[in-house]
């Protein structure tokens, strides 16, 4: 959904900051907020929205 995107690192960050009730939803493991999970998750969504980032030469 976001691949088309050129997203800075700012925007990427205020993304998983919108989103971040649903990741801990998602992180939570047997009724316990699973911090390590909740980064794993953070980390590939960052990866994800940052994959075909261009990079500009100056």
């Amino acid at each position: 959904m976001f691949n088309n995107f050129n997203l800075t690192d700012q925007e990427i960050l205020t993304i998983i900051d919108n989103y971040k009730n649903l990741i801990n939803r998602y992180a939570t493991v047997d009724g316990k907020l699973d911090e390590d999970l909740g980064q794993e998750i953070k980390l590939l969504i960052f990866k994800v929205l940052s994959k075909n980032r261009k990079i500009e030469k100056n």
